[in-house]
């Protein structure tokens, strides 16, 4: 192949990887499990207003599958990471516990405070809300890695318009194996994010039972109240 369709080739795998590796950040800011990596968006202000990102701040650590704790690295910080994650990510719950509290933290300062940050529950609407964020960011995603195939074969077309056609079909033949496993890659990603918010909003209904049972029973009678306005104002 040509030093010169390499370098095109290449360009273009970079450019469907980074819609791929976007599309899996966005999918971690759609937060249902605690991922640490929700927090690299986070502006935080000190006392002197530098900008400081979370590592510089805190380190954080997971404690289970739905809360991690964030421990700031001087106490002054405390508030202003409080502050910057109600901005980031409203729907995330924070308590302070103190490190005498948290039997796993080793430290000689027991009035030392720490943020336990708990992820929201996944009921019902929440689960709507985050699957139908879900297929809009996969689809947004495919239609840029749709464009980008059609934007690179047409510009391998015309770089080997003067060669001869099995040029640009070897070429063409890398671009279809790019586009095809970038393909599955978002689907795997997408897969993936839609069984985590299903089976946290299982979690949810299990927890749920007698609430989940009521909103069954609400809708029954809405539907119910609906069907008899509906016959009381028919004309026959």
């Amino acid at each position: 192949m040509r030093r010169a369709t390499e370098i095109v080739l290449n360009e273009m795998k970079r450019k469907m990887s980074g819609y791929a590796v976007m599309m899996q950040y966005n999918f971690m800011n759609l937060c249902v499990k605690a991922e640490p990596a929700s927090l690299l968006s986070l502006t935080i202000r000190n006392s002197e207003d530098d900008a400081l990102n979370i590592e510089d701040a805190a380190g954080v650590m997971r404690k289970n599958d739905y809360q991690f704790e964030v421990v700031p690295k001087s106490e002054d910080l405390l508030n202003p990471i409080c502050r910057a994650i109600v901005v980031s990510h409203p729907e995330f719950k924070m308590e302070t516990i103190t490190a005498s509290e948290d039997k796993r933290v080793y430290t000689q300062d027991k009035d030392e405070q720490h943020i336990i940050v708990t992820m929201p529950e996944v009921n019902k609407d929440r689960h709507d809300l985050l699957m139908d964020s879900v297929k809009a960011q996969y689809d947004d995603c495919s239609a840029r890695i749709d464009k980008v195939r059609a934007d690179y074969l047409i510009r391998l077309q015309e770089n080997l318009a003067s060669y001869p056609p099995a040029d640009y079909d070897e070429a063409k033949d890398e671009v279809d194996k790019s586009y095809d496993q970038h393909k599955d890659i978002i689907k795997t990603y997408r897969d993936n994010k839609e069984k985590e918010i299903e089976d946290a909003y299982q979690r949810w209904l299990t927890n749920h039972k007698d609430e989940a049972f009521q909103d069954e029973e609400d809708q029954e009678e809405d539907r119910g109240d609906v069907l008899t306005t509906f016959n009381f104002n028919s004309e026959y």
